[in-house]
């Protein structure tokens, strides 16, 4: 690999890292990645992949306030990024193959949290990926919006392709819950009767037509209870093609599957990430899935789903409010 260092524009300028095959062709890519990562203080490193392979990278992770952070020498912490970015890519892949029987459309926006700070990988188009990081979980968020942007910029700038909106609408408010749904429900072993009619005014509270269309609550990787509006008829669209039995099914698979994908996931990460994966969003082209863990435990989680694109910001800060009132349930 070459490598150069921007000298122009910006007090503190990123530094660039491209592959022998890298030309013209993606300088203003580069470009637009540079600009990113010196503007948000929140992005500290973004890398390109096609098919699988690595074209470039644009980092700060020389800035004077990131070194603390790091494993080693900054030259470490960027084969050690590189590393995990590319490893990231071929998971995200995995993830997309998994959930094409949801008939959701692809896989393009995958956020993956710890405590020690997040990856954000996003679709540019088919095979084509930007990677980002931040190195502090704080600015996950953050983070998380500059990278939707700057892959909305270049796919609608660049390849003059649609919006997908990535992220949904971040400035949607969220439905207004006029009065207390009536989810479908399914239980797993026994809750007690006193815990199990809390969750349901959890559920009833959360769940709705309108952005939040189901959850599960997973404790020791079984499932202990579940609660889904997919038989309101403002949602029948989204059922021509799949039966709701089916979809359930389908999520109650993609919970199984996770403990085998998780532990892939981690191992995948283990260079930049070693800390307890403790939020994972997988967000298709209509709508989206989440995985907010309760704790520690790899198999305490409560996963919920939105089938709104517009809908997937205010769909995860309703399941964010019921994942910490469950944690006040549980024992």
């Amino acid at each position: 690999m070459t490598s150069e260092t921007a000298q122009s524009r910006h007090p503190q300028v990123a530094h660039v890292i491209a592959a022998p095959h890298v030309g013209d062709a993606h300088r203003t890519l580069i470009d637009r990645c540079r600009d990113a990562v010196e503007t948000n203080p929140a992005l500290h490193y973004v890398s390109h992949f096609g098919s699988g392979v690595f074209d470039f990278s644009v980092d700060v992770l020389h800035f004077a306030e990131h070194l603390d952070r790091l494993r080693g020498p900054v030259e470490t912490a960027r084969e050690q990024h590189l590393r995990a970015c590319r490893r990231l890519v071929v998971r995200v892949e995995e993830f997309d193959a998994s959930l094409k029987a949801l008939n959701s459309g692809e896989l393009m926006r995958t956020v993956v949290e710890t405590a020690s700070g997040a990856l954000h990988c996003g679709r540019l188009r088919s095979g084509e990926y930007l990677v980002g990081a931040t190195l502090r979980a704080a600015d996950t968020a953050a983070m998380d919006d500059g990278m939707n942007d700057l892959v909305t910029t270049i796919r609608t700038r660049e390849f003059r392709l649609g919006d997908e909106h990535p992220g949904g609408d971040p400035a949607a408010e969220p439905p207004e819950i006029k009065s207390p749904s009536q989810p479908h429900v399914e239980t797993g072993p026994a809750l007690g009767r006193a815990r199990e009619a809390a969750l349901l005014d959890l559920w009833a509270g959360a769940v709705n037509a309108g952005d939040l269309h189901y959850a599960a609550l997973y404790r020791d990787w079984s499932p202990a209870y579940a609660g889904d509006v997919f038989g309101d008829p403002a949602l029948g669209v989204w059922f021509t093609d799949i039966t709701v039995a089916a979809r359930r099914a389908l999520y109650r698979d993609i919970a199984e599957r996770l403990r085998t994908d998780l532990a892939r996931l981690r191992h995948a990460l283990r260079t930049v990430l070693d800390d307890t994966v403790r939020r994972l969003v997988l967000d298709v082209q209509a709508g989206a899935l989440y995985v907010h863990w309760l704790g520690p435990a790899p198999g305490d989680f409560v996963l919920g789903v939105t089938l709104l694109q517009d809908k997937v910001a205010t769909a995860e800060r309703r399941l964010t409010a019921l994942t910490d009132a469950v944690r006040s349930v549980l024992p």
